[in-house]
């Protein structure tokens, strides 16, 4: 075996020991806050060592070896660390932000394609990506959502990782346990039927796309009455909410993003809080001066993922603006709260003809070219004109420009005009952050 194979066959090793306790902690729901901060400090101290020892970025950027704290200080110890932002990783590139001890070609390619504004790149092993995912479906059963329901999840899109080893899911399929059907709200004329004709009793997915299959479902006046409706992706505006309340079910949010799948879930007993999932992040939320804000207060969201040793996330801004909440759910839960949140949005664009055009159907066109893109902006500016901004890296040559371009037209009406304009950089919206889609002036849904 050679000193690459054995480094990497004992960082598998290494994160499967400590993969399986957090797992663990998955399958029940923790009662006392002293001991998921004891919980958390671990994971915490672990996760900073390993960055420091196996993660290039983190090598001059981490504190020095003075500094470290041990498990009960890992909080401290924390703050020394810089926040860092998409665009220290994206300079760093994945050679800069893998660990050392995992082999790259094995990872699975949780990437956003840009829809947030900027392209990130993220890896993750096959058991990271899984124990993720337990955490969301902990929310899920604090929603009361058992294993054996069946559960509609609607989409924008599907580009499934061949990497990503279905077996394990399809086995639980086939047992019975969590029956899931996913459907392409944008794409497939039929999801409205499918998911109709599937009687879920959870509907969950991208907060847009649950609003689009809704009005899809009242418009051909078919049957969809499931217990609970989970909105996720995006923020729940009042519009979107009204739009998916038309089928009568209550509505749950979930709050999280790519790079840490869920970051916070909206209170079970109807508080009005957002429970922070701290047994799998350090969620901080943070004023101009860098300090966290007093409860009550809005500040810039900074994350830090427990459980990614592959790509480690550490003190990272995801752009968003969120309310601090108490300490404790005064539900009871053992967990930090947020209690709004002024996170990303996707705008309907209302164009000429009374056409309705969700920027996805742009977005979908022109993902063969995202890879070349650091940041884009899809805006309006006319009932029949849409402008894409982008930054874009040097790999989009003259050729690849027009290529997407050509395919953005191909999936707009033909009185619709569209254009690129390669820029510098994209102005921040309000909040201080860019705006991914920018619809024009009351037009948006």
């Amino acid at each position: 075996m050679t000193r690459s194979h054995a480094t990497w066959h004992s960082g598998i090793a290494w994160l499967r020991h400590h993969q399986w306790d957090a797992f663990r902690a998955t399958l029940r729901e923790p009662r006392d806050a002293a001991a998921v901060a004891r919980w958390r400090d671990a994971r915490l101290s672990m996760l900073l060592a390993h960055a420091r020892q196996q993660v290039p970025l983190f090598h001059l950027r981490a504190p020095s070896h003075a500094t470290r704290l041990g498990a009960d200080g890992a909080g401290e110890e924390l703050q020394r660390f810089p926040v860092l932002t998409r665009r220290d990783y994206q300079e760093a590139g994945l050679a800069g932000t893998l660990a050392g001890n995992v082999s790259p070609e094995r990872l699975l390619d949780r990437s956003t394609s840009g829809s947030t504004g900027e392209r990130m790149a993220i890896r993750r092993t096959w058991l990271e990506e899984r124990l993720l995912n337990c955490f969301r479906w902990r929310a899920f059963r604090s929603y009361g959502v058992g294993r054996h329901e069946r559960t509609v999840n609607a989409l924008f899109h599907g580009n499934a990782d061949p990497r990503d080893d279905q077996r394990l899911a399809r086995l639980a399929m086939a047992l019975g346990w969590r029956q899931i059907l996913v459907v392409d709200a944008l794409g497939d004329d039929a999801a409205a039927e499918k998911a109709a004709r599937f009687a879920p009793h959870c509907l969950t997915g991208m907060t847009s796309a649950l609003a689009a299959l809704v009005d899809t479902v009242v418009a051909r006046r078919l049957t969809l009455s499931p217990r609970l409706v989970v909105t996720t992706g995006e923020l729940l505006t009042a519009p979107l909410r009204a739009a998916i309340a038309a089928i009568g079910s209550p509505i749950r949010d979930l709050y999280g993003s790519n790079e840490f799948n869920l970051l916070a879930w909206q209170c079970p007993a109807g508080q009005g809080t957002y429970h922070v999932c701290d047994d799998a992040v350090v969620l901080e939320v943070l004023g101009p001066d860098g300090r966290p804000v007093e409860v009550g207060q809005a500040g810039e969201v900074v994350v830090t993922g427990l459980h990614s040793f592959a790509m480690p996330f550490i003190r990272y801004t995801i752009g968003d603006l969120a309310v601090r909440g108490p300490d404790r759910c005064p539900c009871g839960a053992p967990y930090s709260t947020l209690m709004a949140i002024h996170g990303r949005t996707i705008e309907m664009f209302r164009l000429a003809g009374g056409i309705s055009l969700h920027p996805w159907t742009i977005h979908n066109a022109v993902r063969p070219w995202l890879g070349m893109v650091r940041q884009a902006s899809l805006a309006q500016m006319a009932d029949d004109r849409l402008e894409y901004l982008v930054v874009a890296t040097e790999a989009m040559g003259v050729a690849e420009e027009a290529s997407l371009v050509a395919a953005a037209r191909a999936a707009l009406p033909a009185c619709i005009n569209f254009t690129l304009r390669r820029v510098d950089a994209i102005p921040a919206g309000p909040g201080g952050k860019a705006r991914p889609f920018v619809a024009l002036r009351g037009s948006g849904g």
